[in-house]
């Protein structure tokens, strides 16, 4: 067991103990790993790698600007990753392709502005997938394809639409957080997300300290308007960005 960390069974806490790296001598053995509340501010590429046996990887609270190429390639039977309250500003290409076991990913309270393409791809068992409070612009492709999702996070980015038909297979949601966004109530656009928080009432949700079923939390922006009360005659094709008028 590393000095700075205390060991119990296969858990292994070096929370809070002002580390400014992962500190060595970590067992091989280790299924739960905190290293939350540190002051990390780079991980060292293979610094995970003998660690094949985690299940639960805490890396909340440090700061973390950038992630190396394959740091969790090893980590197969990752089960919950928590990267938030980090500095993150993008990810690696293919950075959680070996995670094939993930149920929860937590990337909340970074600077995320746009994510790789197909980066959640391989996480075909994901529950719980956890993005507030960064600077989104855009839905991240992929979520479409997380059927399993049963909360999904998007609160407190700077998303101003979702693509038509991107929640349709998300059956399983049963927490939805898309408040704090500039939702644009002007584009027709917004009428897809109009119609799912209307469809889907009891599982939108704020967050008060706990989980507060509120489907008037997504609001247009620099309005107090709900998302779900705005009429389709409200909205335009020709106040899209990108509109271009065609003429005949």
């Amino acid at each position: 067991c590393p000095s700075q960390c205390s060991c119990s069974g296969t858990t292994v806490d070096c929370s809070g103990k002002s580390l400014a790296s992962v500190p060595t001598g970590i067992p091989t053995t280790t299924r739960v790993l905190y290293l939350n509340d540190n002051q990390i501010t780079k991980l060292e590429p293979g610094v995970f790698d003998s660690l094949v046996n985690l299940r639960e990887l805490h890396l909340w609270g440090n700061q973390l600007q950038a992630l190396p190429e394959g740091v969790f390639d090893r980590l197969v039977n990752l089960q919950k990753l928590y990267l938030g309250s980090n500095q993150l500003g993008a990810l690696p290409v293919g950075v959680f392709d070996s995670l094939t076991q993930l149920t929860v990913l937590d990337l909340g309270t970074n600077q995320l502005t746009v994510l790789p393409t197909g980066v959640f791809d391989r996480l075909v068992h994901l529950k719980e997938l956890l993005m507030c409070c960064n600077k989104l612009t855009e839905l991240p492709r992929g979520i479409e394809r997380l059927t399993h999702l049963t909360h999904l996070a998007l609160d407190q980015n700077q998303l101003k639409s979702i693509p038509h038909g991107a929640f349709d297979r998300l059956s399983s949601l049963t927490h939805a957080y898309l408040f704090g966004n500039p939702w644009d109530c002007e584009c027709r656009d917004i009428m897809y997300l109009r119609n799912w928080v209307a469809d889907h009432t009891s599982i939108v949700m704020r967050w008060d300290g706990k989980a507060v079923n509120d489907p008037d939390s997504a609001k247009c922006a620099g309005t107090n308007t709900p998302v779900r009360a705005v009429t389709e005659a409200s909205t335009s094709p020709s106040k899209c960005p990108g509109y271009v008028a065609t003429t005949t």
